[in-house]
């Protein structure tokens, strides 16, 4: 006797991907053509972007901002001696000029390196044109004063007079009433302090 018929079992069909009755696609291992998945690594504190190089020793330094402070800070000083010349000009002996000098080199020295090295931090250009701008600022603070007071003692005919015949004047008034060896110490102070007080403070802000 026959055995009944049986429905036989069909083949599975999958339907195209992305249709109903799809399996779920397993995810590839490591090993099959893909590379293992690298944890993250959390960023460094102070750098916003990761992949980014550190920043330069120094960074943030404005060689240019330094300049035009320390040239400010050196006309202030010009002029605050100017009238301090003025003002005691009559009194005012060999020894006093001398002894403000010196007092006017350091003081440059300290103030126009320690805005140097902050605003241009380790940058030796920066140091430098504070080096530069002190010592001319001892120098043009003495000839200027002597300028000034020629005209507030003699008024205009004195100061064209001096211009006309003997312009070198003011430079030589330097020279010779400083007595050559403190004329020369009050540059070497001012630059040389300054550059030395830029390069510390640069230094110290850039760490």
């Amino acid at each position: 006797m026959s055995q009944p018929w049986q429905p036989q079992p069909q083949p599975q069909q999958y339907a195209p991907y992305g249709q109903p009755g799809q399996p779920p696609v397993q995810p590839q291992q490591p090993g099959y053509g893909y590379p293992p998945q690298q944890p993250m690594q959390p960023m460094q504190p102070g750098y916003p972007y990761p992949g980014f190089p550190p920043p330069p020793p120094g960074g943030g330094a404005k060689p240019a901002k330094a300049f035009f402070l320390g040239l400010l800070i050196s006309v202030v000083f010009t002029l605050a001696y100017m009238g301090m010349l003025l003002a005691s000009y009559e009194d005012l002996s060999r020894v006093g000029l001398q002894v403000s000098y010196i007092i006017l080199a350091l003081a440059l020295a300290a103030c126009v390196g320690a805005v140097a090295g902050s605003a241009g931090g380790r940058s030796v250009g920066a140091h430098i044109c504070a080096a530069i701008l002190a010592a001319l600022g001892v120098f043009f603070s003495v000839t200027n004063g002597y300028v000034a007071v020629l005209l507030d003692a003699g008024g205009t005919d004195i100061l064209e007079s001096m211009l006309e015949n003997e312009p070198m004047l003011p430079a030589e008034f330097w020279w010779k009433r400083l007595k050559g060896g403190i004329a020369l110490l009050g540059i070497a102070l001012a630059g040389g302090g300054a550059f030395t007080m830029a390069h510390l403070v640069g230094k110290k802000r850039s760490h």
